[in-house]
């Protein structure tokens, strides 16, 4: 059992976007490159004020904690992968682990009510797992399928429940209460979960090898967001929310 709940912990990152989570704008990947997974923070001029933020004083505390690793050790380390792991590899890599979200996606469509989306999610996630190879390429992209961003913290939004008070988990990174169990019921549905909840070791070299392929493609976003950022803190927080209100908004619009 402590396996399993080391295992949940670990793959909690794969789900957002572990250190990464802190870029503002949606990844530049080489072409090729999967796009569903890579719509980060985008970049909103508009300040928000509605985030409960109660715990700032332990929020930020992480957040200079996560912000030293990045910067420390995400980013050296990813560009020197990237120097040496050629772009094929790299996106067929980024594929692969897009493509393992599609199930959960599948599943929070159908908790939706929304059963358009999750056959066309269905249907994407068959063809890149056959014609793509078990998703190292994504054919269903070229052929104009749409990707629908459906996660357990969307599920809940859906159904009016609330964001709860701001979070910065360590390694994660910006998030709230509604997200924070969103997260859980993601790694639960996740193809990974069930393949390694027996193999912390492993867990968490899936998770490290996934958030260093993906600091790879958006090296120097995270820098640019916060230059001439009066409070990085502060900065990183109102892109959370201003993201996660645009993903929403825009999963509602979607039948």
């Amino acid at each position: 059992m402590s396996k399993k709940i080391t295992v949940i912990i670990i793959l909690l990152c794969f789900f957002g976007i572990s250190i990464v989570g802190l870029s503002p704008r949606v990844c530049q990947a080489e072409p090729g490159a999967a796009t569903a997974t890579l719509d980060e923070f985008s970049e909103y001029d508009e300040n928000i004020d509605g985030l409960s933020d109660p715990l700032e004083l332990v929020n930020r505390t992480i957040f200079t904690f996560n912000d030293r690793l990045q910067i420390w050790f995400m980013e050296p380390t990813a560009r020197g992968y990237r120097k040496v792991i050629p772009s094929i590899f790299r996106t067929g890599l980024l594929n692969f682990f897009n493509n393992l979200l599609e199930p959960t996606r599948i599943i929070n469509s159908l908790l939706q009510g929304r059963f358009k989306a999750a056959g066309e999610i269905f249907l994407r996630f068959t063809l890149n797992s056959t014609v793509g190879v078990g998703g190292l390429m994504d054919p269903a992209t070229f052929d104009g399928m749409h990707s629908y961003e459906r996660q357990f913290a969307s599920t809940l939004n859906h159904y009016r429940v609330g964001s709860g008070p701001y979070l910065v988990l360590p390694f994660f990174g910006p998030n709230d209460l509604r997200g924070t169990f969103g997260l859980i019921g993601d790694t639960l549905t996740s193809p990974l979960f069930f393949i390694l909840n027996n193999d912390p070791l492993a867990a968490a070299a899936v998770q490290a090898s996934n958030a260093i392929n993906r600091t790879s493609f958006k090296l120097g976003e995270y820098e640019k967001m916060l230059r001439g950022a009066f409070d990085s803190y502060l900065a990183v927080r109102d892109a959370y929310e201003q993201h996660q209100q645009e993903v929403f908004k825009e999963g509602e619009q979607h039948d």
